[in-house]
């Protein structure tokens, strides 16, 4: 039986991950840690296979030097970053501090299982989505696409924060809509200011129309 942690902030994310890895026959969830130092103390105490992180927990530099912690300090014990990030450069420090995996808080169930069992079996997982995002940062694909318009590669949520925006919402009216936090919602703003490579949501928006993500 393959023991799992999740260490996550959010009460309603973590109920939503245990409801997923629930009545696989091999994994079983025996911890659920909301703060830095709950995690750290369990691990002490209680030996885990996995660890499902959120990166960040609370902050990404809170979650990465957790990450390097239980890399270091439980050899055996494997950690599988799941966050909202998408950033190259970021699945590449997780990377370097020890995850063994790394995915996005949009996987599906056979994903997640799939990734907890690979980890598992000293061996590295990182799907097609996230597969794509490190070629695609690759020195050989910056140069080819370089000075070139390529269009930015958005996910479902992105485009769906990118419509409202679009309409004059604000975050905590389009965190009602989409039935995420406010939080999740500037997240999401500030990655598509970063994809479209503009400091506002003015010229956001005005990049995107010319682009045709949006009407």
């Amino acid at each position: 039986m393959i023991r799992v942690l999740i260490a996550d902030d959010h009460n309603v994310f973590v109920e939503g991950i245990e409801s997923l890895v629930s009545g696989s026959p091999d994994i079983v969830v025996t911890e659920r840690c909301y703060t830095v130092q709950s995690v750290i103390e369990r691990l002490i105490l209680t030996p885990i296979d996995v660890v499902l992180l959120d990166i960040s927990f609370p902050q990404i530099e809170d979650g990465l030097g957790l990450c390097e912690h239980i890399t270091r300090t439980y050899p055996n014990t494997k950690v599988v970053a799941l966050t909202m990030h998408d950033d190259a450069s970021l699945i590449k420090r997780v990377v370097k501090k020890g995850a063994k995996g790394y995915l996005l808080k949009n996987t599906t169930k056979t994903e997640l299982l799939q990734a907890i069992q690979t980890v598992h079996q000293e061996k590295q997982y990182f799907n097609d989505t996230i597969t794509h995002i490190l070629l695609n940062d690759s020195p050989k694909a910056r140069k080819s696409t370089a000075g070139v318009g390529i269009k930015p590669n958005l996910t479902p949520r992105e485009s769906e924060v990118l419509a409202l925006m679009a309409q004059g919402m604000t975050t905590q009216q389009m965190a009602t809509q989409l039935f995420v936090s406010a939080k999740a919602v500037e997240f999401h703003r500030s990655s598509l200011l970063m994809k479209f490579g503009v400091p506002n949501t003015a010229l956001l928006i005005k990049t995107a129309m010319e682009m045709q993500y949006i009407d």
